[in-house]
């Protein structure tokens, strides 16, 4: 291969038949964030079962090492196995790490759902095997630290839920790669307790959020929350208390049971245990799978035929036992509000790039990478062991820039932004005061926040701006056009 042949080919867009290492790329599967997925079989042994091929895009990346060393620690069902590990060197001379992990041909979770229309038995059992998932990776000292509903694979052979994409956890001993002051994962699954340590930490450069297994459960819980009533869970505002110290109040959205009446009580209550906004109310994986489990058995002896048995000639149809009351399937929530809501977010496009000023929105720019956009988990990613995007890959990406990580700091104060006084109190009643800076909540879902607000404890904030009439002019009135 000479150089320009060999300068062409990038780790994301490697050619069918390419070797890597001892696997031969048969499919592509798609692109994360830090690597990009292939299916692939040994080489030599076509046909073969194909497996899932995760290439690094950065030379040397550790990431690769540290999710290796977690897929080997952790053994269950519901997690993709690790079957190989190795480095593959580009003909140009650098050196992409690999991980070969077990093809899950599925469908990630709130599709599924879409799709299938389920029993609730059977949603309350995918649940669990998620959270039963979860038991074995928090036993081994790590956390997932990316639950999501987009990291969840339903597989087409058994209808086993697959807990997939493990490029964000981290196990006990394992080098923390994410810099001070940023976090790793999904705005929209983030616990409160991380959210309030960026607020309470928001002036030491130096703070670094340690993540636990609890973060995994809130996760979950909004990955629950978010698949029964087909809305994302809301917290309070966040507030000071009285010597100062910022906290947050419980959830400001209502329990699943006021959205789907039809929900089953004890569920109800194990999601909104683990949308606490204390972790230690929350309790283990292990205690949240076993009361899943409780509950998917109960609907379905519920929803079980009654047992036939001889009815006496005498006995009238009136004194004969009557089955017990159906369970409704659990349905996808309708598509009208969404469209309503749609419609609502076409009405505020004409808004969508302004923040709050008086009553009335004001242009404000983005705050937070594109990688971080919570809808991206939603789409479509089959058969991968590994999550991967949808994004068009017709040109490769450049392996000189450095990736972008999903964080969530906090919101730099914005040109002409309202400032709160020496008291930290801004100039309105509701108005949030935030890094030096005045934010208000904007009426948006979180969906259509990106870009046209900042999503923060769950909910979506605008800048301030300051009284136009005391800015100062940016042109000369005296000049001519």
């Amino acid at each position: 291969m000479d150089r320009t042949q060999a300068s062409a080919l990038h780790p994301a867009l490697l050619p069918l038949g390419t070797d890597v290492g001892p696997w031969r790329v048969v499919g592509w599967g798609g692109q994360g964030v830090y690597g990009a997925v292939y299916q692939a079989v040994r080489a030599g042994a076509e046909p073969a079962h194909p497996v899932a091929l995760k290439l690094a895009l950065l030379p040397r990346d550790p990431r690769f090492a540290r999710e290796r060393e977690l897929l080997a620690r952790v053994e269950h069902p519901s997690i993709p196995r690790l079957l190989d590990s190795g480095e593959w060197q580009h003909p140009l001379g650098t050196v992409h790490p690999y991980i070969v992990m077990e093809w899950v041909d599925g469908t990630p979770l709130y599709e599924w759902v879409q799709e299938h229309q389920p029993a609730p038995e059977q949603v309350v059992r995918l649940l669990a095997q998620t959270a039963r998932a979860l038991e074995a990776l928090h036993a081994q000292g790590a956390v997932h630290r990316d639950v999501k509903g987009g990291n969840v694979l339903v597989r087409r052979s058994d209808g086993r839920a697959m807990l997939v994409d493990f490029g964000s956890g981290i196990h006990s001993g394992a080098a923390t790669l994410t810099p001070p002051g940023a976090w790793t994962g999904t705005p929209a699954y983030r616990s409160a307790e991380s959210s309030l340590f960026s607020l309470r930490h928001m002036r030491d450069v130096a703070a670094r959020y340690s993540d636990k297994p609890t973060d995994d459960l809130y996760a979950l819980g909004v990955t629950a929350y978010r698949l029964i009533t087909g809305t994302y869970p809301e917290l309070s505002d966040p507030f000071k208390d009285e010597v100062g110290v910022w906290q947050l109040g419980e959830m400001n959205s209502p329990p699943p049971s006021a959205l789907v009446p039809q929900i089953d009580p004890q569920l109800d209550t194990l999601i909104v245990r683990m949308l606490r906004v204390h972790p230690e109310e929350r309790g283990t994986a292990r205690e949240l799978a076993e009361a899943l489990e409780q509950v998917s058995e109960r609907i379905t002896l519920q929803r079980a035929p009654p047992q036939m048995t001889p009815q006496p000639a005498e006995m009238s149809s009136s004194t004969r036992p009557s089955p017990p009351p159906a369970v409704s399937r659990m349905r996808a929530p309708p598509r009208w509000p969404q469209a309503m809501a749609a419609a609502t977010a076409l009405m505020l496009s004409a808004w969508a790039g302004w923040a709050v000023r008086d009553g009335i929105l004001a242009m404000p720019s983005a705050t937070r990478p594109e990688a971080a956009d919570s809808e991206r988990e939603e789409a479509s990613t089959v058969g991968l062991g590994d999550t991967a995007s949808r994004a068009p890959t017709s040109s490769a990406p450049d392996a000189s820039v450095p990736e972008v990580m999903a964080e969530d700091s906090l919101p730099e104060p914005r040109e002409g932004q309202a400032t709160p006084d020496a008291k930290g109190r801004c100039p309105r009643k509701g108005q949030l005061a935030l890094n030096g800076g005045c934010w208000v909540r904007l009426g948006l879902e979180r969906e259509d926040c990106e870009g046209s607000g900042y999503v923060f404890t769950s909910q979506c904030y605008g800048p301030v701006l300051s009284n136009p009439r005391h800015r100062q002019p940016t042109s000369d009135p005296g000049s001519q056009p």
